[in-house]
């Protein structure tokens, strides 16, 4: 019966140790806590008196009313603060999945360019506009206006230039001046050796469509 009871004492005793053993640690943690707080505390009031003289440098007044009003307004629109984080965070994961198809695309530009510039596009753009600077400097505007007012005639000689009558003509011709040079042995002639050239059939035929070429040219009015 004594050892019954001895073995209740213990138990109780275990029990009591264990309860000062939890109390003793509360009583730790909420002076940790209590710390925290008065740190936390100081912190607030330091950072709170920075901001102030911070904000009073920069000539700012805060009135506790819009703040209050902000806080408020804040959370009257969580829901849709939170539907802007969303948003947010969709265009950061599709910035992040374009990210390598822009870069591919930058790439591939970079080497295009370099093609062009081996081809020589560019310096034949940059000739092109040196042209278009001279042009500037040497064609006035007054230039331009008759140029447009010739478009007509121009249109019409360039017509009839483009037949294919008028192109060979003009292709046999340069191609013949072209190959001709001036021979002092032949070209050197007498007055009765230019009158054996016109005994000549075909200086004849080029001598007469000349005066008729001419007499018709005398016929356009001035």
């Amino acid at each position: 019966m004594e050892n019954k009871i001895q073995q209740q004492i213990d138990e109780l005793n275990r029990k009591m140790d264990s309860v000062l053993d939890m109390l003793s640690k509360q009583q730790l943690r909420n002076e940790v806590v209590d710390d925290l707080f008065e740190d936390l505390s100081i912190v607030g009031k330091d950072a709170f008196q920075t901001a102030v003289e911070e904000l009073a440098i920069q000539n700012i007044r805060v009135d506790g009313e819009d703040i209050r009003y902000l806080v408020f307004k804040l959370l009257r629109n969580v829901k849709t603060f939170g539907e802007l984080m969303d948003m947010l965070e969709s265009l950061m994961d599709f910035l992040h999945d374009i990210g390598p198809v822009v870069h591919d695309a930058g790439i591939a530009f970079t080497n295009t360019l370099g093609e062009m510039e081996k081809q020589g596009y560019f310096s034949y753009l940059k000739q092109l506009g040196l042209l278009a600077a001279d042009l500037k400097q040497n064609i006035t505007e007054e230039d331009i206006v008759r140029l447009r007012q010739s478009v007509p005639a121009i249109a019409t000689m360039v017509c009839s230039l483009t037949q294919p009558k008028v192109m060979n003509s003009l292709a046999e011709i340069v191609q013949t001046i072209s190959v001709m040079e001036m021979d002092e042995k032949i070209d050197n002639k007498s007055l009765i050796g230019l009158a054996r050239q016109l005994s000549k059939p075909e200086v004849r035929r080029t001598l007469s469509f000349t005066l008729r070429a001419l007499g018709e040219l005398g016929k356009i009015k001035q």
